[in-house]
């Protein structure tokens, strides 16, 4: 499903990730772990696009991520979601929420009952300002 073969990335001309590689078949869980500065968060917006690649490969389903722009990588399901209580402050909660569905065709309604369920305080304050939201309930 996604494979990662020899990847090279990193910032201007300084290589953070070199020669990595890894392999995810569906339904396989796999973590990545190390200590602050290993590259982590490099790989995975080398994977989302946000990083440009300096060598190696990166496909999806047999293909080739690295010629497909990041907006579009987001309706093969691949995103970054950096860690933080980034919202949009403003919006309501349920705006923020529907932000998440935007590149979605179909009806989520029953994705966002979910999203509900695993979180009721968010249902309760949906229609609130995101901006009014503890860190915690943020982080939600």
């Amino acid at each position: 499903m996604l494979e990662i073969k020899n990847l090279s990335a990193g910032y201007t001309e300084v290589a953070v990730l070199k020669d990595v590689s890894v392999e995810v078949d569906a339904g396989q869980f796999v973590s990545i772990v190390g200590p602050n500065g290993a590259g982590k968060s490099t790989l995975f917006k080398t994977i989302s696009g946000t990083v440009d690649a300096m060598g190696g490969s990166i496909r999806f389903d047999g293909e080739d991520l690295l010629k497909v722009e990041p907006s579009r990588r987001a309706h093969h399901g691949i995103a970054h979601v950096p860690e933080g209580r980034q919202v949009f402050p403003s919006l309501s909660v349920l705006e923020n929420l529907e932000m998440g569905a935007f590149i979605r065709s179909d009806d989520f309604s029953d994705t966002m009952s979910q999203v509900f369920d695993l979180f009721p305080v968010l249902k309760e304050k949906r229609r609130q300002p995101a901006g009014e939201l503890s860190g915690g309930q943020r982080q939600q």
